[in-house]
Parts: structure tokens; C-alpha cells; sequence
């Protein structure tokens, strides 16, 4: 083996292992963000209700629940539920 393929190996293992810690450290943050909007309610205040039924008001029930999924990364249980809950308020 020459130095240029045994680089180019350390090379590819040294950024595989890099690219696992990455994704572990992805993975990781996205359980604790997970964890804080589980331990902190979503809807604090009056204006964020209003936010949400306007959109649903606008956008339609389910467009609301993929809304609330991709931002505040909830479940889809946890979306839904809280779109009925701002629905049942109005």
C-alpha cells in the first residue's frame, strides 16, 4: 500500500466517526428539545391560542397539525390534541 491509500482510508474512517458523533449529538438534542416542550406547556398565553385558530381558521385542521409538527417538533398525538384543544375553546 502506498501513503496515499492508507491516508485516504484514515481519511474515510476519521470522517464515518465524525459523522456518527454528529448524528448522535443530533439525535440527542432533538430528545431534549422533546423533553423541555413535554415539561413546559405549549400554549402560554391567549395571542398564541388566537395564532393557532387563525391558522386553522385559514389553512384548515390538518395543513394546522403538520404546521405545529414541523415547528414545535411535536407528536403527531400532541399536535392534534392541541388543535381539538384550541377548537373546543372557540
Amino acid at each position: 500500500m502506498d501513503w496515499t491509500t492508507i491516508m485516504l482510508t484514515a481519511s474515510l474512517i476519521l470522517n464515518a466517526f465524525l459523522i456518527n458523533i454528529i448524528a448522535q449529538q443530533a439525535k440527542d438534542m432533538s430528545a431534549l428539545k422533546r423533553k423541555q416542550l413535554h415539561t413546559e406547556p405549549i400554549v402560554q398565553d391567549a395571542e398564541f391560542h388566537a395564532s393557532i385558530k387563525e391558522k386553522i381558521d385559514t389553512i384548515g385542521v390538518i395543513p394546522t397539525v403538520k404546521f405545529l409538527r414541523e415547528t414545535y417538533d411535536l407528536s403527531l398525538l400532541e399536535a392534534k390534541q392541541l388543535v381539538d384543544r384550541v377548537n373546543e375553546k372557540e
